[in-house]
């Protein structure tokens, strides 16, 4: 986590629902399509990405750039996507059978390509979620300049830690009204709900992490500003 933290969905909620989700602001650069062969080519075999994309077409049909919101929105916070890779995992998909490709023609503007999953493609998301997860890996920036905090200039790591809690602040007050969201979707009930049902679980996680996380960063900043 680096010290501009912010919410990792990507963006600010804005007012009101976008196709079915709470829409974002979305800040990330955009996709980066022109690595497309060469990472393909090189694509490790122990993949975890196919499967989140996998995943993503499962719940309804999407373009490249609908994954691409849809993380943002929703996964973010606890699983970091590089959309570089997005169309790469897609073409990957469509080699092993996974999923099935459909051009859809716009208004306005070029056609865009839309995938969705196939019979294959669900028992291979079924089989994979049957597995044991991997450990988690985590590299929290803030926490080892804390750590090695002895070498810091003094007072250089409070402002820091203020700004960590700022951020933690704006990241649950934006997950409370994603979750407000996702409690509708229950009530309503049908695909989307049982969906619903299963984001909500994680989108808590996202919560209590930023709680605690908030909750740890002013208990370091009272120990920096206790008298030696």
């Amino acid at each position: 986590m680096s010290s501009g933290m912010g919410l990792a969905w990507g963006g600010e909620i804005a007012a009101g629902l976008h196709s079915g989700h709470v829409a974002l602001r979305d800040r990330r650069p955009a996709l980066d399509i022109y690595h497309f062969d060469t990472y393909h080519e090189y694509m490790p075999k122990d993949n975890r990405s196919k499967y989140a994309v996998l995943g993503m077409v499962e719940q309804k049909p999407m373009s490249g750039y609908d994954i691409r919101k849809f993380a943002a929105q929703s996964v973010a916070h606890f699983w970091k996507e590089d959309y570089s890779h997005i169309y790469p995992t897609l073409k990957l998909l469509l080699d092993e059978g996974l999923v099935d490709k459909r051009e859809e023609l716009a208004e306005a503007g070029p056609a865009r390509n839309v995938y969705s999953i196939n019979p294959e493609g669900r028992k291979a998301l079924a089989a994979w979620l049957q597995e044991e997860p991997n450990p988690p890996n985590l590299r929290i920036e803030i926490l080892l300049k804390v750590f090695l905090g002895a070498a810091a200039k003094p007072g250089s790591l409070e402002p820091m830690l203020e700004r960590q809690i700022q951020a933690c602040v704006e990241s649950i007050a934006q997950l409370g009204a994603v979750e407000s969201h996702l409690l509708e979707e229950i009530e309503r009930g049908g695909k989307r709900g049982r969906h619903a049902r299963f984001q909500l679980m994680t989108l808590r996680y996202g919560k209590s992490y930023y709680e605690g996380f908030a909750a740890w960063c002013r208990a370091a900043l009272e120990e920096l500003r206790a008298p030696l």
